[in-house]
């Protein structure tokens, strides 16, 4: 288990990517739950991850979870926030 945090900047500005994996060899399944600590706002959360040589790009609502498979590739796994409304510091927990 890993945590981190991560900023959620106002007026749906995205904030700066944090990596949440690095990987050589694969596939890797992870499980990622974002909270805010700092507001009440709804926010986005968008990871990145490779699949099959193609990097994916998944968004949704947080606060919540997201489970993904990252394939067998030498690269790493990264998150970003955005919030719907005022800046927030979001809480991240990698399984």
């Amino acid at each position: 288990m890993n945590q981190l945090e991560g900023w959620a900047p106002p007026a749906r500005a995205w904030g700066p990517w944090i990596v949440i994996g690095e990987q050589m060899g694969g596939p890797l399944s992870y499980k990622v739950e974002f909270e805010t600590i700092s507001g009440s706002s709804t926010f986005d959360a968008e990871i990145r991850y490779f699949q099959e040589g193609t990097e994916m790009s998944d968004i949704v609502v947080g606060p919540g979870t997201h489970n993904f498979t990252s394939g067998i590739c030498v690269c790493v796994s990264r998150i970003r926030f955005r919030s719907h409304s005022i800046g927030q510091v979001i809480a991240i927990t990698v399984r």
